[in-house]
């Protein structure tokens, strides 16, 4: 065990050189504490190897206007919008039809970033002030709003909020800024009822090994990796959420076209959903900023190999 686990560290570049190593170092830790467990968020899933054998095109519909964001319940597809005066988050069937959908009017933030399904409820990161915006999933008819304030409930530490996602390691809310000039932290939340607000926990934020940037969505997984979508590398960036270090990229296809603006937004993960019987596990939002028509949308769906290590 003694050789296996060095060799694990090493992936993730541990112990760092003249450092003395200790697992309470790490940013984050599974809830189990065990060491099996601590060791899958030191492989990487092998970004490069990543296929798409799917990809759903769609054009001119309310939803595709200024998509943002996408997650799922197990049973329905999840998309924000940010159309101007329409904020809306759209539930879908497997079979991309809408089936409903919740209005965001009157909450205060002039933009609806990416979404994130956790635990009932759907978590909508807003700008213009930043917060979140919670649906309560059933009954999927209203909403609510919770301030993300500061570790001593002053202003936050982030003047954007493009994204929010769940980290089911420890069950805080994370997000960033945007990044236009890079950003490497991975800002914790608490959940404070009594007040409906997020707080910052300093102590469980990520800070990653390099500086991202333009950071549209993200998404934790149950191994202890946080993917990151980037609308500047165009790829899907692998994380461990131990000590931030870099494990890959997955390069994500644009239409360089003259006459297409193709943004990649939000992400998702759904293992094993298959698409003409292929299994599929990581799926992104591209949106082509249509002009004069109405923006489209290109929802890719990824294979991943070593989805066990995902």
């Amino acid at each position: 065990m003694a050789l296996s686990l060095r060799w694990h560290l090493s992936q993730i570049g541990e112990p760092s050189p003249n450092a003395t190593f200790h697992l309470r170092g790490f940013h984050v830790l599974p809830p189990s504490g065990r060491l099996r467990d601590i060791m899958k968020a030191m492989l990487s899933p092998q970004p490069a190897q990543w296929t798409k054998p799917n990809e759903g095109q769609f054009f001119n519909y309310d939803w595709t206007e200024e998509c943002q964001g996408v997650t799922h319940d197990g049973s329905h597809w999840y998309l924000s919008s940010n159309h101007d005066g329409k904020q809306r988050v759209y539930r879908f069937s497997l079979s991309n039809d809408v089936v409903s959908h919740v209005k965001l009017a009157g909450n205060g933030s002039n933009h609806l970033g990416d979404i994130e399904y956790h635990n009932g409820r759907i978590y909508c990161a807003m700008e213009g002030p930043v917060k979140i915006v919670v649906i309560d999933t059933p009954p999927f008819t209203g909403w609510w709003s919770a301030a993300l304030v500061g570790e001593n409930g002053g202003a936050p530490p982030q003047s954007d909020c493009p994204w929010c996602a769940v980290n089911p390691w420890n069950g805080l809310l994370y997000s960033s800024n945007f990044g236009n000039d890079g950003e490497d932290t991975l800002r914790a939340y608490q959940f404070d009822p009594p007040n409906a607000r997020f707080v910052h926990a300093p102590s469980a934020d990520i800070v990653l090994q390099e500086q991202v940037r333009d950071i549209q969505g993200a998404v934790f997984s149950k191994n202890g990796h946080v993917l990151l979508a980037s609308n500047y590398s165009d790829d899907i960036r692998c994380y461990s959420v131990l000590n931030g270090r870099y494990l890959g990229r997955a390069a994500i296809e644009k239409d360089g076209s003259w006459d297409v603006a193709e943004e990649i937004e939000g992400i998702t993960i759904w293992e094993e959903i298959s698409y003409e019987g292929v299994a599929t596990h990581v799926h992104v939002i591209l949106l082509d900023n249509d002009w004069p028509d109405d923006d489209d949308v290109y929802f890719k769906h990824y294979r991943v190999p070593l989805s066990e290590h995902l």
